[in-house]
């Protein structure tokens, strides 16, 4: 048992904190208060929007309905989330061979898969749950039994939406196992699942309001459906002793049958996953087609990027958003335009400045996509390789910067193209939007890879530890966030001052060539020192 602690231990020592950065310049407290600090945003938050429907339920005695509702909502997101993570996390780990080779059950290696991935989602559920659970025990005062069904309620509800996701995640790497498309079903669940939050925050009057005229019908079929919500609810409003344990012994009772099942299965397609399969060869004559070194990393780029999942669906959403959004403009323009016109502008004023507005909205699309603050650190230990290429740095870098353009690009020019035909722009406004897509994607790109090689991060256990919670991502989030603040002041000053559509493009454009031109010479002069400052 003290082996079998010491290695859950161990295990549970990587890849267990929801926002992780790190750089050599990270102290400890850096470390532990930056998570801190984000969650309790979060949470704060959450607790804001749990306490705006209570105080529509209060009045009418049915605040559970609150609980019932965010249980059911972190639930869908665990289950969704799982299906998009569970294949990384149990299968094809990095230490699988280290595992393996020590004389524990593998039954035991399977166990602490699972639990590592409880504990991570236990860790989200918290931060989404616990709000509402505190709100709901300002607000209605319970007995002490809602602290102690609410402390069990928080550690069990993640369970059946993990166990879910991940027989269905098995089920996955079992197909994948044997044929290709895993990644492009787990990105467009990733993209899918992302578009759906935004349109029900988009909608979130008409949800609130939805959600209070039929509380009572909604929380009747919640509690007949999923039985984790419905009993806990139960045991909020009506607490039994005997219902609490049955309870947790049915929960305990899912986790062992799953992992028993898994484990049927687990050993054969992690096997699979790993092996290599050898392509017979034949005596038949080839040819070995060549390409430049440029060529060659981008289409590298290109397929490490479209093989990465939550790289796709980090960088790309953007990209789909961009055309989604044009989409609507082009076919809803007359209820925004109605919109603008109530503000006090004419009609005539919002036709003109129409190519400003898709300015306006390219600018938030080019600098809210940064591929390349990922594409250093995701190469990891092989980052050597890249170092040992008789190519120069910059030459290396560039093509970087390329391979983000050329998948930000094609989905630019098919906003752009919609707008134009929908519109029927004058040529000047349609070369001077062409430039744009082409010079907005290229400082944000630079911008990208200038903070990745300033802030790498070599030592991340998966993806999603770069994608996400990496400093270069941050920092150019952040960085793109002040850029587009810069450029609508801008825009809405110069629009004020009664300058036309195209020089208020042409002058922002103008701007922009200055500061790509500075970072290419910021670039050009430091790239070599940054690329070989950095060690694996």
């Amino acid at each position: 048992m003290k082996k079998l602690f010491s290695l859950i231990r161990a295990t549970m020592s990587e890849g267990m904190n929801l926002f992780k950065i790190n750089t050599k310049k990270s102290n400890a407290f850096t470390k532990a208060a930056l998570p801190i600090v984000l969650s309790l945003v979060l949470m704060f938050a959450f607790y804001t929007y749990s306490d705006r429907l209570m105080e529509i339920l209060v009045p009418m005695n049915l605040e559970y309905i609150a609980l019932s509702i965010f249980a059911v909502g972190i639930s869908v997101v665990t289950l969704i989330e799982g299906v998009y993570k569970s294949g990384n996390l149990l299968f094809n780990c990095k230490d699988d061979n280290l595992l393996l080779s020590i004389p524990i059950k593998r039954g035991t290696v399977l166990f602490i898969r699972v639990l590592k991935f409880y504990l991570f989602e236990l860790l989200y559920n918290t931060v989404f749950l616990l709000p509402a659970m505190i709100n709901y025990a300002i607000r209605v005062n319970p007995t002490t039994s809602y602290y102690i069904v609410s402390a069990i309620g928080l550690l069990l509800l993640p369970i059946v939406p993990i166990l879910i996701s991940c027989l269905i995640g098995t089920f996955i790497s079992s197909v994948a196992s044997k044929f290709k498309g895993k990644n492009i079903v787990q990105t467009i669940i990733s993209i899918g699942f992302v578009l759906g939050v935004l349109y029900l925050t988009y909608n979130s009057d008409s949800l609130v309001s939805g959600i209070t005229q039929n509380a009572t019908s909604i929380n009747y079929t919640i509690a007949k459906v999923y039985y984790p919500v419905g009993e806990y609810i139960e045991l909020v409003t009506s607490f039994n002793i005997t219902k609490l344990l049955v309870y947790v012994a049915i929960h305990i009772a899912l986790f062992a049958v799953t992992v028993l099942l898994i484990g049927k299965v687990y050993f054969n397609i992690n096997s699979s996953v790993k092996s290599i399969k050898k392509k017979k060869t034949t005596n038949k004559e080839y040819k070995i087609k060549s390409s430049s070194p440029v060529k060659s990393i981008v289409k590298k780029e290109l397929n490490r990027f479209f093989n990465s999942p939550v790289f796709v669906s980090n960088a790309a959403f953007g990209l789909v958003l961009y055309i989604i959004g044009c989409i609507l403009v082009a076919l809803k323009f007359d209820s925004f335009s109605n919109t603008i016109v109530e503000m006090g502008f004419t009609v005539e004023k919002v036709a003109s400045y129409i190519p400003t507005l898709a300015f306006g909205f390219l600018c938030f699309t080019a600098f809210m996509t940064s591929i390349t603050s990922s594409m250093i650190s995701l190469e990891g230990k092989s980052f050597n390789i890249l170092k040992s290429l008789p190519q120069k740095p910059s030459k290396i870098v560039n093509a970087k910067v390329l391979s983000a353009i050329c998948i930000m690009l094609p989905c630019i020019l098919i906003g752009d193209l919609i707008l134009f035909i929908r519109f029927k722009m004058d040529i000047i406004s349609i070369l001077l939007l062409l430039v744009a897509s082409v010079l907005l994607p290229l400082i944000s790109e630079t911008i990208g890879i200038i903070v990745n090689l300033k802030y790498p991060r070599m030592d991340a256990q998966n993806d999603t530890e770069v994608v996400k919670q990496s400093m270069s991502s941050s920092v150019s989030v952040f960085m793109g966030m002040g850029i587009i603040g810069l450029a609508l002041a801008g825009i809405s000053a110069a629009i004020a001052a009664g300058f036309s559509s195209h020089l208020v493009i042409l002058m922002c454009t103008g701007v922009f060539a200055v500061i790509y031109t500075l970072l290419l010479l910021s670039l050009r002069s430091k790239c070599d020192k940054w690329f070989d400052n950095i060690n694996v």
